[in-house]
């Protein structure tokens, strides 16, 4: 039996509930009544009470009700923070172009599946500290001797890219309509804004940090004034992040002990947490990774850039994560990952702790 689509569920959720669905229930004047449907604008986000809209071609999760009582679950956030980790190795071009063409889509999709979200902040980081530099002998020291400023927020590890390929141009910039290092889901320029900074390029280390840069990424200290990711990360919104990859995070890669991320799962994990105020119900965890059997459309990583290596310690991070979804990287469009995403990030806000 098909179930219905996630915005047919929420659509019934607004119904069942009145225009106060989730935390927005402040604004009387927000619905507007037609004959045979009505839309609520509860943010930025819109969501049409048509019992025949299929605007997602997503299944609802069976949380969107209540098992006790059968009515809706309601949403609980109103902002959500969203980082991708983009690997900027040689092997990546299609994967960066497959992440473009799929996300203006799948925010698309938000603005019907998630109508209490007011605010929806996008940074983009890549894997290294490498700004178009390719491989250098110490894979933990990409700054050159002169010529660049390796103080910048380009040379940072985790510091939201605001320039295309990986700042490989300081003197280029995305132009965000934010006026800050991240972008705003909202605003009619994010599909380009997007295109811009998600293309990071394929000149980094192929020594991926991929879990040390979303760290840095959402340290607190990271989004305090005066640092790179200025007023990003928000105690009161869900953090949401994606991972793409075709390459395990490892540190015990060549040359040892310099490769990949510091640490274990666990103690990833638990940074991630503490980064919330300790509130796990509050991030959700998305993938794009390698693995076979797992994936069975991702053959091993080939010299020509083809397939991905088996990411077992990624899977084991994210799989940590009470709300997470994985899919396969090696797959030729993204389509349905971000509608299995899109059921997981709606699951994340109705989990959400304010």
């Amino acid at each position: 039996m098909t179930r219905p689509t996630l915005a047919h569920t929420l659509a019934f959720a607004v119904m069942a509930v009145g225009p106060s669905i989730g935390c927005s229930n402040d604004d009387p004047g927000s619905t507007a009544s037609q004959e045979g449907s009505s839309e609520t604008a509860d943010g930025i986000f819109t969501v049409t009470n048509d019992p025949e809209s299929t605007s997602s071609s997503s299944t609802a999760p069976d949380t969107t009700a209540d098992s006790s009582s059968g009515e809706p679950s309601e949403l609980n956030c109103e902002k959500i923070d969203f980082v991708f980790v983009i690997d900027n190795s040689s092997s990546m071009a299609d994967e960066q172009q497959n992440l473009v063409d799929a996300v203006p889509g799948f925010v698309e999709s938000m603005r019907t599946a998630l109508p209490s979200v007011k605010s929806f902040r996008v940074g983009v980081v890549d894997t290294d500290t490498y700004p178009d530099l390719g491989v250098g002998e110490d894979p933990l020291d990409g700054c050159p001797a002169e010529g660049a400023d390796c103080a910048s927020c380009d040379y940072t590890l985790g510091a939201f890219l605001d320039k295309p390929l990986s700042a490989g141009n300081p003197e280029s910039s995305c132009n965000f309509s934010t006026g800050g290092p991240f972008m705003e889901g909202a605003a009619e320029a994010f599909p380009d804004e997007f295109a811009c900074a998600a293309v990071v390029g394929t000149d980094g280390n192929p020594i991926e940090q991929q879990v040390a840069s979303l760290l840095a990424a959402v340290d607190p200290a990271a989004s305090a004034d005066g640092a790179c990711n200025q007023g990003f990360l928000r105690d009161d919104a869900l953090l949401v992040f994606l991972m793409i990859t075709d390459e395990e995070d490892d540190h015990t890669d060549m040359p040892a002990p310099q490769g990949g991320s510091l640490g274990e799962p666990q103690e990833w994990y638990d940074a991630v947490v503490a980064a919330k105020n300790g509130k796990a119900n509050n991030i959700v965890g998305l993938g794009l990774i390698g693995g076979s059997p797992r994936f069975d459309d991702c053959t091993a990583l080939s010299m020509d850039g083809n397939g991905a290596e088996q990411s077992s310690r990624l899977e084991q991070f994210l799989d940590r994560f009470d709300t997470h979804a994985e899919g396969s990287v090696c797959s030729p469009a993204y389509g349905t990952f971000f509608d299995d995403a899109l059921v997981t990030v709606s699951q994340g806000c109705m989990n959400f702790i304010p």
